[in-house]
């Protein structure tokens, strides 16, 4: 009889953990508790030994199923929730950017991005040449350095199709993400045709400002990542390379012989051209429905 009472402890406990939720990790260890809450990124739970105690949370990368008391059975793949776009419900997929740097450096670039689907978007670009700093221009002249205003005007539109990794976390894995945030790669086409002044020598060590006119594209491919705070504001940062071409002309040259590189404020041609391209920016944007 001594050992009957011990003996029922023992069993309803076992019962008592029986019963209790399960939560089984990817690498086989299970947590026994009751699940208070299934978010997109974490599952709260009260341990097994203290119910009424300190609320734990655990990442849902590492769970690969949920075991109810009842018996019911979750399975849990952490890709799929998040390609899953009901599970950003509220988020608003559209978004108005400005090239924060671009006016420090002679125009100004206006973007519009429009989410797609998850992990896919487009975005359209409207770049206006001289709304901005009116960049100098250097040239040598009796034995001194001189300088001109280039007086840039012109425009350039882009289009790019981004794809993006699946939608990342701003603080870890635990807090927030977004359909529009994560790192992306984005082919992009630039065409623009702008006016400046270029330096060009004449005979008898004279020189002329010569207003020219450029026309311009290239074809970059386009690495970046995008962070969204509060389905408010975003920020984007890229760069790419690619292939850019135009008819810039050298400037402090006694002949009309095509620039080897270009700045075309969109992208900076190096080489001859057609040649090697690059561009970067940072863009900070607002969402919209």
């Amino acid at each position: 009889m001594k050992l009957v009472f011990p003996i029922l402890i023992a069993i309803l406990i076992s019962l008592s953990s029986f019963a209790q939720d399960q939560i089984i990790k990817k690498d086989g260890q299970k947590i026994s508790g009751k699940i208070t809450e299934i978010g997109l990124s974490e599952i709260k739970y009260y341990h097994q030994d203290n119910l009424q105690g300190p609320l734990y949370s655990i990442s849902k990368e590492l769970v690969q199923m949920i075991i109810y008391e009842n018996g019911k059975k979750e399975i849990f793949n952490a890709n799929d929730d998040l390609k899953n776009r009901d599970n950003y419900p509220g988020q608003l997929t559209k978004a108005i950017k400005l090239n924060f740097f671009s006016p420090l450096i002679g125009y100004s670039e206006f973007s519009f991005e429009k989410q797609v689907s998850v992990g896919q978007s487009y975005e359209l670009s409207l770049g206006i040449i001289g709304l901005g700093k009116n960049n100098l221009l250097d040239y040598n002249y009796a034995s001194s350095i001189n300088e001109t205003q280039k007086n840039q005007f012109g425009v350039f539109v882009s289009g790019g199709y981004k794809f993006s990794k699946l939608p990342d976390f701003l603080f870890g894995r635990t807090r927030f993400t977004h359909i529009m945030q994560g790192a992306y790669l984005k082919p992009v086409i630039y065409l623009g045709s702008y006016s400046e002044n270029r330096i060009a020598y004449k005979a008898s060590s004279q020189y002329a400002i010569e207003k020219q006119q450029v026309n311009f594209g290239a074809l970059h491919l386009e690495f970046g990542k995008q962070w969204v705070f509060g389905n408010k504001v975003l920020i984007d940062g890229y760069w790419g390379l690619g292939y850019g071409f135009d008819n810039k002309l050298e400037s402090n040259s006694y002949t009309n012989s095509k620039a080897t590189a270009a700045y075309n404020y969109a992208n900076t041609r190096l080489g001859n051209s057609p040649g090697l391209s690059f561009s970067f920016g940072v863009k900070l944007g607002m969402l919209i429905r």
